[in-house]
């Protein structure tokens, strides 16, 4: 079994308008749904061999907040290339991780992170409700049966979704 965890940035900053999108920093709201997510992955006692990070401000921020709740990653990659709303682009990244890699954390943006989401979710109203609304800080947890990460034929043995709102 792989397990995926897709992770949108929480919240970010929007009342300096001279901060370019890739500076912005989380919310308030950001700091405090990142903070319920990472009691959630606690508490469930999520650990992974690999996070993928985008390089940008907020999710970063968003990866500080949850570190600790994960114990020692094997290893953590912040990139440049995951500053990217492109559903692809990460699958790319994706396809490149060992195949002796068992669980990855990608934390990421809209509209791709999504998208990924969507992808990787059988017909159902799970898949309705994250093709509708995938919120900041909203965590996608999918279960393959792959032997590999390349995802173009993916076997999914489960999906959940989770979103601070979910979390009190």
């Amino acid at each position: 079994m792989r397990y995926l965890y897709l992770l949108r940035h929480a919240k970010s900053l929007w009342s300096d308008p001279t901060v370019v999108d890739f500076d912005r920093p989380l919310s308030d709201r950001g700091q405090r749904d990142a903070k319920k997510m990472s009691v959630y992955l606690k508490r469930n006692g999520v650990q992974l061999d690999l996070v993928l990070c985008s390089s940008s401000r907020r999710t970063t921020e968003t990866f500080q907040a949850i570190a600790p709740a994960l114990g020692p990653a094997k290893a953590v990659m912040i990139e440049n290339t995951l500053y990217t709303f492109d559903v692809n682009h990460i699958l790319q990244r994706l396809s490149e991780v060992s195949a002796n890699t068992k669980s990855v954390m990608v934390i990421g943006h809209n509209p791709g992170i999504q998208a990924l989401a969507v992808l990787l979710t059988r017909p159902s109203s799970l898949k309705s409700q994250i093709s509708l609304k995938y919120p900041t800080a909203a965590l996608t947890v999918v279960t393959l049966e792959n032997k590999s990460w390349d995802l173009s034929k993916p076997v999914i043995s489960r999906t959940e979704f989770i979103a601070p709102t979910d979390l009190g």
